[in-house]
C-alpha cells in the first residue's frame, strides 16, 4: 500500500496531524510532525460514534480544544479511516466568550428590568431580583440611619426588621466589597445620602454570565437605594408635621378613611394646649413653637404600632388607639400625663399645661360621633384647668 496515495485521495494539500487506521481502529500511519499526541486523539475518537463526519473534543491536560473531520477512503479493496485534527482552541475560546458575554449581558438586562420596574417602590425591594440574579439561597441588605440600623432579609419571603441593636450588625459594616463575613459576600458596602448601606448574598452561584460585583449590578443597587431613600423623605415630608414630627392632619384624614373605621376597638383623644395664644403674643413665636413641640413629644411618647399621634394644626392634637381594651386605652393616658410632667421637670422654664378628652367606642360605634364627644370632654377639661389657674407660662426666674 502506498500511504501517500491514500493521503493524496483524502486531503491533498495538506500533511500535519493526520492519523490513519484500518477499518478496526488500528493506527497503521501518522504524520511526520504531529502537534498531539496520536495515542489520546485515538483515545476521545473510541468513545464517539464511528459514523461521525466531524467532532470537537477537549483536551483537558493541555486545555486546547482539537477539531478531528473524518474520512473513510477504499484504496486496493481496502478501507482505510483518515482523520484530520486541527486545533480550534483560539475560535472555540472566542465563540465561548462572545457566548458568555451575551448570556452575561442578557442577565444583567433582565436584571436591570425587573429592578426599574420597581423603582417606585420601598428601598428593599429590590433584594428578590437581585436573588434570582444572583441564585443566591439569601440576600441581607442592612441601612443605618439616625444611629439605627435597619435589616431587610429575602429568602423565600421578605422579612423585615426595624431598630435593631447596632452592635449586632455592626461587623457587617466593615466587610469589604468581595470580601466574606462568614456565609454572606459582600457586594455592596456604601454611603448613599446620609445612610450607610451593606448588601450581601448568601451561596450565591458566581460564574462568566452572572456577577454580582459587576459595576452595572452595584450602580442598579445604589439607584435604587437612593431613589427609595429619596422616595421616603418626600412621603415622610408629606405625612409628617414639619415643627413636631408628628403625623399631620393631611395624614389623619387618610388614616380615618382607610384605619379608623373598622376596628373592634377604638380609643380617641383630643388634645388642647393652654395658653399658646397668650404666650405667643407676650413673649413671641419661638416660645410659642417650644410649647408646641413640648406638647408633641408628650404625645410622641405613648405612641406605638396601635396608637397614633397627630398635629392637625396650632396647638391641637389627636391621638387614635385600635384593637385596645378599655384599660390599656387609659394606661395610655395615663402615661401620656407622665410624660408631659416629666418634660415640665426636665424644662422647667416653659410649663405646659394640655387638656386631654379620652372616648372609647366598641362594636357598632360612629367614628364621627366618637370624634365629637371626645372634643367636647377636652374643652370640659380645658375649663376645668383654667378655674385652677393651670395654664402653660414661662417661668420667671
Amino acid at each position: 500500500m502506498n500511504i501517500k496515495d491514500v493521503l493524496k485521495e483524502f486531503y491533498e494539500s495538506k500533511d500535519k496531524n493526520v492519523i490513519i487506521t484500518d477499518k478496526d481502529g488500528k493506527k497503521i500511519y501518522e504524520s511526520e510532525v504531529m502537534d498531539f499526541p496520536s495515542d489520546i486523539v485515538l483515545e476521545k475518537i473510541s468513545k464517539v460514534p464511528e459514523d461521525f463526519e466531524e467532532q470537537e473534543f477537549f483536551d483537558k491536560e493541555r486545555e486546547i480544544y482539537l477539531n478531528v473531520k473524518k474520512a473513510v477512503i477504499e484504496h486496493g479493496g481496502e478501507l482505510y479511516n483518515c482523520y484530520l485534527i486541527n486545533d480550534v482552541s483560539e475560535y472555540t475560546m472566542l465563540i465561548h466568550e462572545v457566548s458568555s458575554y451575551t448570556k452575561r449581558v442578557s442577565n444583567m438586562f433582565r436584571f436591570q428590568t425587573s429592578i426599574m420596574k420597581k423603582l417606585s417602590m420601598s428601598y428593599d425591594n429590590f433584594l428578590p431580583g437581585l436573588a434570582d440574579y444572583c441564585n443566591a439561597e439569601e440576600v441581607m441588605m442592612l441601612i443605618k440611619r439616625d444611629g439605627k440600623v435597619t435589616k431587610s432579609l429575602f429568602r423565600t419571603e421578605l422579612t423585615r426588621y426595624s431598630d435593631l441593636p447596632e452592635e449586632e450588625y455592626a461587623g457587617f459594616f466593615s466587610v469589604k466589597r468581595g470580601d466574606y463575613n462568614g456565609d454572606f459576600y459582600c457586594i455592596l458596602n456604601s454611603k448613599v445620602q446620609d445612610c450607610e448601606c451593606a448588601v450581601l448574598v448568601k451561596n450565591f452561584r458566581h460564574t462568566d454570565e452572572i456577577n454580582p460585583l459587576d459595576v452595572t449590578v452595584h450602580n442598579v443597587i445604589i439607584l435604587f437605594i437612593e431613589n427609595s431613600i429619596l422616595r421616603d423623605k418626600v412621603v415622610y415630608e408629606s405625612e409628617h408635621d414639619k415643627l413636631t414630627g408628628l403625623y399631620n392632619k393631611s395624614k389623619y384624614i387618610a388614616m380615618k378613611k382607610a384605619n379608623f373605621g373598622d376596628p373592634a376597638t377604638i380609643a380617641i383623644y383630643n388634645f388642647d394646649v393652654n395658653n399658646l395664644k397668650n404666650i405667643n403674643d407676650t413673649y413671641g413665636h419661638e416660645y410659642g413653637d417650644s410649647l408646641i413641640v413640648k406638647a408633641a413629644k408628650s404625645i410622641a411618647a405613648v405612641t406605638s404600632d396601635k396608637v397614633y399621634g397627630f398635629r392637625m394644626g396650632g396647638d391641637e392634637y389627636v391621638m387614635v388607639a385600635v384593637n385596645v381594651t378599655r384599660e390599656e386605652a387609659e394606661d395610655v393616658r395615663e402615661r401620656w400625663k407622665a410624660a408631659l410632667d416629666r418634660l415640665n421637670e426636665e424644662d422647667r422654664e416653659l410649663f405646659c399645661a394640655m387638656a386631654c378628652g379620652l372616648v372609647y367606642g366598641s362594636g357598632d360605634y360612629v367614628y364621627d360621633d366618637l370624634y365629637a364627644q371626645s372634643d367636647q370632654l377636652m374643652y370640659a377639661e380645658k375649663k376645668a384647668l383654667k378655674s385652677k389657674n393651670i395654664t402653660s407660662h414661662l417661668v420667671k426666674p
